[in-house]
């Protein structure tokens, strides 16, 4: 037996699916397979702890319910600690009904319990315990006086069953000094199977940083990191680069809301990435506003090749109704997205497609400006209110939702909000013309079949285009 078990649970279908301990989720339809980096971190702090733990990241390793029940029923963990997301809620939580017939007390992370609670708590039964916000600091202190059969109300930063009664802690102050953390046990991820489209595999997150300071109406970092940004020291980041590289690592993705906040910090990393020769290609994430010409040369230099930009829209009202904040243009956007070429760096632009305002003049404006930009991949996604933002508010309080059921909420294949003027079926509608109009065109095309540089990439290019560019009608 193990004391803990960490699980990123099966999916509910035949399809992929993305979870993470910050994120609400979502399916795949590019078929990354995310890596559990997050559940790595949560299993190398309690193993310094002196916990015998494991992580079972089901997606990546391609567990299924039969696969998972067995390999259960095998291990039977004292403790089982799952990620359960807003879009596969009520799959995530049969793993904690398997686990509870085995006797095993049950926990689940992330942000759907952290801005659900009680809710969560009341409708399912065989959760034992949620813990709300990070993890890192509450989980040892959670199972250090849960094995001594103490008091739990002063636990901060849980809920918790007492008799017929849900009690909702006090949350937790936020770990003020990420360094503090140790690297998480890459090694017992399927690092191999890891993909990200144009990337390839073997690809793993390297945690960058926490929260943003920006006030983004749809963003659910505030759930977690309550736009208090932490950044990790340039040091620490090299020396996980350092250690994933030992074990074979091929990719990197630094894991952050924004990686670019920080320019003495990037500036830093990438010094030392270049000054020690480290060879290692990394992405990373980032606004259009927070990055300038002497960062992207240091970024090249230190094997930087592809910056994912979050542009979102066309049309400056629709970025300013979605409070993007800081220099977030439309026109600050194509200057970026031009300099980050120029510096030599591919360019991956994310567009928001139903956010509030929006009407197909707005949309088509998105289109012209993709279209317009040298990019070598985009991602249209649809506007998804998730439990927890600004947006889910504003869209509770005008009426716009079509469903509550929280596994409607995905940005990737279900448009729940419907305004006067823009239908749920016109946002999905417009996703899939967005993706036409970027590909078919010669440079559109080119930059589409530039990713057919390895058998991976091609299967999952041509997924997207039967997806979006074919003849499947699904959404």
């Amino acid at each position: 037996m193990i004391d803990i078990l960490f699980v990123n649970p099966p999916s509910p279908d035949e399809h992929i699916y993305i979870r993470d301990i910050n994120r609400s989720g979502r399916r795949s339809r590019e078929r990354t397979i995310w890596p559990q980096t997050s559940l790595a971190l949560l299993a190398a702090v309690m193993e310094q702890k002196g916990y015998s733990v494991d992580v079972w990241d089901c997606i990546g390793a391609d567990i299924d319910w039969k696969i998972f029940k067995e390999r259960l029923r095998q291990a039977r963990p004292d403790y089982l600690v799952a990620i359960a997301v807003t879009t596969t809620i009520t799959n995530d939580i049969y793993t904690t009904f398997l686990a509870k017939a085995l006797g095993t007390k049950t926990i689940i992370v992330g942000p759907h319990i952290t801005n659900e609670p009680e809710k969560t708590m009341a409708c399912f039964p065989t959760v034992d315990y949620g813990i709300l916000g990070e993890s890192e600091e509450t989980l040892p202190d959670l199972l250090d006086v849960d094995r001594k059969g103490g008091d739990l109300k002063g636990i901060k930063g849980i809920v918790f069953r007492n008799k017929d009664a849900l009690i909702v802690n006090p949350e937790r102050e936020l770990i003020a000094d990420l360094d503090s953390l140790p690297i998480p046990l890459h090694e017992k991820l399927p690092l191999a199977n890891y993909r990200l489209p144009y990337v390839g595999k073997n690809i793993t997150f390297v945690l960058a940083s926490r929260g943003c300071p920006f006030n983004c109406i749809y963003c659910r970092q505030p759930i977690m990191w309550r736009r208090v940004v932490r950044s990790r020291s340039a040091v620490s980041m090299f020396s996980e680069l350092e250690y994933v590289k030992r074990i074979g690592v091929e990719n990197v993705a630094f894991h952050s809301d924004t990686f670019t906040i920080r320019k003495d910090i990037v500036l830093d990393l990438c010094k030392l990435i270049i000054e020690n020769g480290l060879r290692i290609r990394w992405i990373c994430n980032s606004r259009v506003d927070t990055v300038d010409e002497e960062m992207l040369s240091y970024m090249k230099r230190a094997g930087c090749w592809m910056i994912a930009y979050g542009i979102e829209s066309g049309s400056d009202i629709i970025l300013r109704n979605a409070k993007k904040g800081g220099e977030a243009t439309v026109e600050k956007a194509s200057r970026t997205v031009k300099m980050t070429k120029k510096a030599g760096i591919q360019v991956w632009g994310y567009f928001i497609i139903g956010l509030p305002g929006e009407t197909w003049e707005t949309i088509d404006q998105t289109i012209r400006l993709s279209k317009s930009l040298p990019l070598d991949f985009v991602n249209f996604a649809v506007g998804a209110p998730y439990p927890g933002t600004e947006f889910y508010e504003m869209a509770l309080e005008n009426g716009w939702l079509e469903s509550l059921q929280w596994e409607d909420f995905d940005q990737n294949y279900s448009a729940i909000v419907s305004y006067p003027e823009l239908t749920s079926d016109d946002v999905i509608k417009a996703i899939r013309k967005a993706y036409k109009a970027w590909v078919l065109r010669p440079s559109g095309l080119f930059a589409y079949l530039k990713g057919f540089n390895s058998i991976e990439n091609m299967k999952t290019l041509l997924a997207i285009g039967w997806r979006h560019l074919l003849i499947s009608k699904e959404n």
